[in-house]
This record gives C-alpha cells, structure tokens and sequence, in this order.
C-alpha cells in the first residue's frame, strides 16, 4: 500500500483540455494568427503556461516582450473560463474518497499556475487534498523535483512510500527525480508509448485499476 499518492492535474485527475485550448485559440484569434486543433494542444501542454504559449505563438511573435503579453492575454481568458468544460475523469471522485478513508495522504503538484491550480482544484474536490501546489515563482516547473520535495516535506511523506501519477513522460521524470514510483495513467493527454519509454513502474486504464494499485497490501 503506499500512504502517499501526488497526482498531476491536467489530464490525470480533470480534463481541462477544452478550455485549454479555447483560451490558447482565443488569443490566437485577438492577434489575428492561426488556431490549433485540440489534440495539438494535448501535446503543448504540461510544462507550464510560458511554455504553452510559446508553442502556439508564430515563430516570430516569441521574443520575451510578446511572449510575456501574450502570456498575461491567456491567463485573463483563462482565469474566466478555466471550468466552462473542465471535468473529472470518469471514477476519480469515488477513488479519492476511498483513498482519503483508507487513510492516504493525497497532494496534486502540477506544473499549472498555482492560482489556477488552487482554484479549479477547490471547486471540483472540495477538502479532499492535503497538498495542492501549482507553479509558483522561483522553483522550477517538473520535471525537476524541487518543488515536489517541498511537497514531500509539508505532507511528513517519504518517497519511497509514495506514488506519483501523472499522464505524460514529464510526470514519469518527475517522480524518478524525486525517488517515488511512478504511473501512467492512459486516459490523458499522452500516449502509453511515452509513459512507457520514460520508464512508468505502472500502467493503468482505470481509476477502478488506479485504486487496487494504492491500496494493494
């Protein structure tokens, strides 16, 4: 059984792709440049705002002046519409709860700004983690373990008795550099193939699968 499990937000726990990829395409559109299809969102996302915003800026609206408006246009959409269609993932509301009454420690680390993060995690789990850290200035985003260690600490957990979930390879590397277990989940954003080659410990396509694995004795 492992008594800490830290989950990764965006295609691991809530599906936020829609409203991700609205408010990239609303900016897109404000400065009259091509749009994006959903699933080429899926592969922008997960190393934080700045990053997804540079992707899908045009090559030459990246210089660090446009990129930090372009960045401020996306976080004032984002910040409005961030649940217009963001949802948990089939059972992970009824995982948590038997989670937190077998006594695990529950914690979300997302590489999310950690504004939106508390937000939109407090309104869809109310009191269900004890931990929940988005990025926040000066530590570095996952997959360097940094900030997952402050995480660590402030839940009393060690890492060799936690497990680290996430949909994508930066979640995987995140978990290997800060010595926990790590699973892929494979209804997220990613492929099995990358969870996979970034070398998961465990695969799962259920969070019914996802429970057994925790709480295994």
């Amino acid at each position: 059984m492992y008594r800490t499990v830290i989950f990764d937000l965006d295609g691991t726990i809530l599906n936020t792709i829609e409203d991700l990829a609205n408010a990239g395409n609303w900016v897109c559109r404000r400065n009259g440049w091509p749009e994006h299809d959903v699933e080429s969102y899926k592969q922008m996302v997960g190393h934080g705002i700045y990053n997804l915003v540079e992707q899908f800026s045009p090559v030459n609206s990246r210089s660090p002046l446009l990129l930090m408006i372009t960045q401020a246009q996306f976080s004032e959409y984002y910040g409005e519409h961030n649940m217009d269609r963001t949802a948990p993932y089939p059972g992970i509301t009824d995982m948590l709860e038997t989670l937190r009454k077998n006594g695990v420690k529950l914690a979300v680390y997302s590489n999310k700004a950690d504004e939106f993060s508390q937000a939109i995690v407090e309104h869809f789990f109310p009191g269900v983690f004890q931990v929940v850290r988005g990025k926040v200035p000066g530590i570095p985003v996952k997959p360097d373990p940094t900030g997952v260690r402050d995480v660590l600490q402030e839940l009393n957990a060690a890492p060799a008795e936690t497990l680290f979930v996430g949909d994508s390879n930066v979640d995987m590397e995140t978990a290997h550099n800060g010595k926990m277990t790590a699973c892929g989940v494979t209804w997220g954003f990613r492929s099995r193939e990358e969870l996979q080659q970034a070398g998961a410990e465990h695969l799962v396509n259920t969070a019914e699968e996802l429970t057994a694995l925790i709480l295994a004795q």
